[in-house]
């Protein structure tokens, strides 16, 4: 996907990073620009010696305009996937090296282990195969959300945007992308949100513990591989929208096409069952969920200024269409 955000490297640039980070007998061979994502650059890189192949990724450049929670997405990722690889069993690649000193090139950028296969968004599945998946994906969601940070909203080392309640973080984030949205000239139900931030905001009070959420945990950053007569997970990718928040926030973003998670039956059963969660979704719940369903959405309506056309027209026509039904809906609760 092609986008304002992404900082494209030359051959040579690569070439320098790689020797820095492994050393002047670390010998490259292909170098291959990998197309997926929609906001950082990424690149194949084949190591000679090590006969593997790694990944580099790159943040946005200096100067280039980004919204507001995107100010430290690469951090972010960095700081998640050692979490995970500490506290979890989750699969993800191995964190080879990072550097945000911007010494080398205006950009932040870390290297990691490449995954062989395929991500699930590309691959045909079975019904059962993709249960399996759907049941397995359910228990790295359980793993997750066993881990606890000490505050709400997003990852930054600046105290005072560290929330004591969910709920100031919320209407932070939320205030953050309306605002970006009046930066662009964007014309959103501005007051629409602000009542029903007023209205509805109580029920943010109900989420306690600051969880992790990953918040971007979708088919196209869920890579599959063959093992057997069926398709595994064999790595998850891209952690740099993560905060601390309430666990039902990943489910919106995660299946972005299903405005009610008990439909992913599977998916759901196997997710109560591992985290101890004995009742159905009740209106509060419901109410939760499609707060978080309007952010992601109003997020994906107010970032189309990044994108060529028509991408940007068709993102904007479709995200503006979910977001006011989720505020139509929210009126009627």
């Amino acid at each position: 996907m092609k986008s304002i955000t992404k900082n494209l490297l030359s051959d040579e640039q690569i070439n320098k990073l790689v020797k820095v980070n492994f050393g002047d007998s670390c010998q490259v061979g292909m170098i291959q620009q990998l197309k997926g994502g929609m906001f950082n650059s990424a690149y194949l890189i084949e190591r000679l010696n090590e006969k593997d192949n790694i990944v580099l990724k790159v943040s946005v450049a200096e100067g280039t305009p980004v919204l507001s929670y995107e100010k430290a997405t690469m951090y972010t990722e960095v700081e998640v996937y050692k979490m995970l690889t500490q506290q979890t069993s989750i699969p993800i690649p191995k964190l080879l090296a990072y550097d945000f000193s911007r010494k080398y090139i205006s950009s932040d950028y870390f290297f990691m282990t490449a995954l062989k296969g395929r991500t699930m968004a590309k691959v045909k599945l079975t019904k059962d195969n993709k249960d399996s998946i759907m049941r397995e994906l359910a228990g790295y969601f359980a793993q997750q959300h066993q881990i606890k940070g000490e505050y709400f909203g997003y990852f930054t080392q600046d105290e005072k945007y560290h929330f004591p309640t969910w709920k100031d973080a919320y209407h932070h984030m939320i205030d953050m992308i309306l605002k970006d949205g009046k930066a662009y000239g964007l014309k959103l139900p501005y007051e629409r949100y602000k009542k029903i931030l007023k209205e509805k905001g109580q029920y943010l009070e109900q989420v306690k513990k600051p969880i992790l959420v990953n918040y971007d945990l979708h088919p196209g950053n869920i890579f599959l591989i063959k093992q057997g007569d069926k398709y595994v997970i064999e790595g998850i990718v891209d952690f740099e929208r993560a905060y601390w928040g309430d666990p039902y926030a990943d489910f919106p973003a995660a299946f972005l096409m299903t405005d009610d998670i008990t439909k992913k039956e599977n998916f759901w059963k196997a997710y109560k069952e591992l985290a101890n969660i004995n009742h159905d979704i009740n209106k509060e719940e419901k109410i939760r969920l499609l707060m978080y369903r309007l952010y992601i959405y109003t997020i994906m309506w107010v970032e189309v200024y990044r994108y060529n056309f028509p991408y940007s027209m068709l993102q904007k026509f479709f995200s503006r269409k979910v977001a006011l039904k989720c505020l139509d809906t929210l009126d009627e609760l």
